[in-house]
């Protein structure tokens, strides 16, 4: 059993950043997060076999277990109270990682892995680490040159993302493997094959890492890799072999290393060179020819701000695990509304861990706070593995250091996906010693393999069944998406059918069903699709739009959009669009003092909502109020100069 659990525990280091796939409604982070679920479940029911017939202990205990177990209580308080249980157990729908699920499968890896993770396996999926990411930096790197470029709607080619979906989480993950790809750099025979693939290996990582033109992961690099490099000579002066062949073979390795990145970083269109060598912009540049994209340190200290007021509303366990998409809205900045990325949904709060402060509380946080403490004193104090050479007894160890430095400080300005949270949790027992020894454990009662054996293939059943759910979900939406009605329906029910109890699901159905007209059925899907998640504001905004699209057969079903969207800005009240688009709603009802009244908050909250200065633009010149006409499109004008029909109308009030 144990190579068979050994096996798992490769695949699960080695494929899991590399995976990603168009067949699911996420490509990069659902089955990333299926594929931990499944080799957690797999590796846990043959360890459970070898702890049945007395080879292992049941679970590993080190000094990291209490603060896990600590951390993993407070989550599930939380979830107790969460404002939306079903996500905070599961987790938000496209991320799936930090639901309470995920958080059980890094407690389960952590209390199993160190039973199998003898000094010989740790250097081979160390190793096999390296070759993953070597795999996946290859393709960063050929992505930058448009291998993929006609398969994104994003300029992949300015800002690489590989397999992870993102340059900020690719950044992330690249600042993890490169401490050891240095250690193992730093350690092999200068000018050997050995040393020039390892030398090939860290390059290839850090041209990659620039290319993905991520600040924090840059930053994050330099930091880790610094201070490891200064404990590195520290420990070498330390004891007293500044002269002897590791420590002077390891001065000319850092300074190769140094010398490459610096070339690169020079030479390569990265942040580090526009901060040593900015560009003067030419004051012949249109100004207005250029998007108008808000720095994302700016919207961060926004949603910052939001974050931290949620905390205070919620003070002891927060709103619950992953229900930041939800709840952000309730204490949404107004000044979010003027950034270029207004209208994006936020289901992070782009800080673990001001993320953890508002969806889990003070206690959540501080026992967050208490479990990285604990991991640092960990690895800063505990002793090298009995299995470790002389020359690399400490390189290892601080390698690890640096790694789980570089998570931290890239948390810092975003947020942990599947592979980080991995890393997070799993990298503290590569620093551990021997595994456990094998103490004289009599066998089990032969009962406990029927109870164990149905079980397990009871949940993988449900782990697959869940994937494949969610890939049907997926056909469903692209069928939608065509016009494909009843294909779309169909694949819904099968979704369904598969995963009852999902709130997107049923508002998928109820869309389709509004689409086939058949208003029964999409009002009860809509009704159960509220009641399973009644905090979404995306869930209002579609009940709306299910009804609008009933009442185009049926007025009666119009005002039911309109407390839709009435019930959207309860949740959602300094939302400009929403607001918007309840004028929208107000005036294909006629009603247009109320469609004025949510133009002009619309205007409040954005003042650059040209779309909103537009409409109130018309309401007034229907009314033949031609100065508030007047005043409304000039306005457009301002925000929008190429709005022909603002001209015209225009036009309009001047002309004799």
């Amino acid at each position: 059993m144990t190579s068979i659990i050994n096996f798992f525990i490769s695949l699960l280091f080695f494929l899991t950043p590399l995976l990603f796939t168009s067949l699911t409604s996420e490509l990069f982070e659902v089955p990333k997060m299926y594929f931990v679920y499944l080799t957690t479940l797999l590796i846990t029911f043959f360890h459970l076999i070898n702890y049945l017939k007395g080879k292992k202990p049941l679970f590993s205990k080190n000094k990291l277990t209490i603060p896990l177990l600590i951390f993993f209580s407070t989550q599930l308080i939380s979830t107790f109270f969460s404002v939306d249980v079903h996500t905070s157990i599961f987790g938000y729908y496209s991320r799936l990682n930090g639901g309470l699920l995920s958080l059980s499968a890094y407690l389960l890896l952590f209390l199993i892995l160190p039973l199998y993770l003898t000094p010989k396996f740790r250097e081979k999926i160390i190793n096999l680490i390296l070759v993953s990411g070597l795999l996946l930096s290859s393709y960063g790197i050929l992505e930058h040159f448009g291998i993929d470029k006609h398969l994104w709607v994003q300029d992949v080619q300015s800002r690489v993302f590989s397999t992870l979906g993102q340059p900020n989480w690719l950044a992330a993950y690249l600042c993890i493997l490169l401490p050891f790809a240095i250690e193992k750099f730093i350690k092999s025979k200068l000018f050997s094959l050995k040393s020039l693939f390892f030398l090939f290996l860290l390059s290839n990582f850090y041209l990659c890492l620039l290319f993905t033109k991520s600040k924090s992961g840059i930053i994050a690099a330099i930091i880790s890799i610094s201070i490891y490099l200064a404990i590195f000579f520290f420990q070498n002066i330390k004891i007293n072999k500044i002269n002897k062949s590791p420590f002077s073979r390891g001065i000319k390795g850092v300074l190769i290393i140094i010398f490459i990145f610096g070339f690169f970083s020079i030479t390569i269109s990265n942040p580090i060179k526009d901060y040593l060598f900015p560009q003067k912009i030419s004051p012949s540049i249109d100004q207005n020819t250029t998007l108008n994209i808000t720095p994302s340190e700016d919207i961060r200290k926004i949603v910052w701000q939001g974050s931290l007021d949620l905390w205070k509303a919620f003070p002891l366990f927060g709103t619950g695990p992953e229900t930041f998409a939800f709840t952000y809205y309730w204490t949404r900045p107004a000044s979010h509304n003027l950034t270029s990325e207004w209208d994006f949904l936020y289901n992070k709060a782009h800080n673990e861990y001001l993320n953890y402060l508002a969806t889990t509380g003070t206690i959540g946080f501080l026992s967050y706070l208490f479990l990285i403490i604990s991991i640092i004193y960990f690895l800063l104090k505990s002793p090298p593995s009995r299995g470790d050479s002389a020359e690399g007894r400490e390189g290892l160890k601080y390698a690890i250091f640096a790694s789980f430095l570089s998570i931290l400080i890239t948390n810092f300005a975003g947020f942990s996906v599947v592979i980080t949270s991995l890393f997070f949790f799993l990298l503290p027992i590569f620093a551990l010693s021997e595994p456990s020894e094998i103490l004289n454990h009599k066998p089990k009662a032969k009962i406990f393999y029927f109870i164990t054996v149905p079980l397990f293939l009871f949940l993988i059943s449900k782990v697959l069944s869940l994937f494949i759910a969610d890939i049907t979900y997926n056909q469903s939406q692209i069928a939608y998406n065509k016009g494909l009605f009843e294909s779309s329906q169909k694949y819904i029910n099968s979704a369904l059918s598969l995963r009852p109890k999902e709130a997107l699901y049923h508002s998928q159905a109820s869309l389709v069903a509004s689409k086939l007209k058949d208003a029964p059925l999409a009002t009860a899907h809509s009704n159960l699709a509220l009641s399973l998640s009644p905090a979404s504001t995306n869930l209002w905004k579609e009940r709306a739009q299910v009804f609008s699209e009933l009442s185009l057969t049926n007025p009666e079903y119009f005002p039911l959009a309109i407390d839709a969207l009435k019930n959207c800005l309860r949740l959602a009240p300094t939302d400009a669009k929403s607001y918007y688009l309840l004028g929208k709603f107000y005036e294909a009802a006629s009603e247009n003092d109320l469609a004025i009244e949510n133009y002009e908050k619309a205007l409040t909250l954005k003042p650059n909502y040209d779309h909103a200065s537009f409409a109130l633009g018309e309401l007034y010149f229907s009314r033949k109020n031609y100065p508030e006409a007047e005043k409304y499109f000039k306005l457009t004008l301002t925000l929008a100069p190429n709005n022909l029909e603002a001209k015209e109308y225009l036009e309009k009030i001047t002309s004799p």
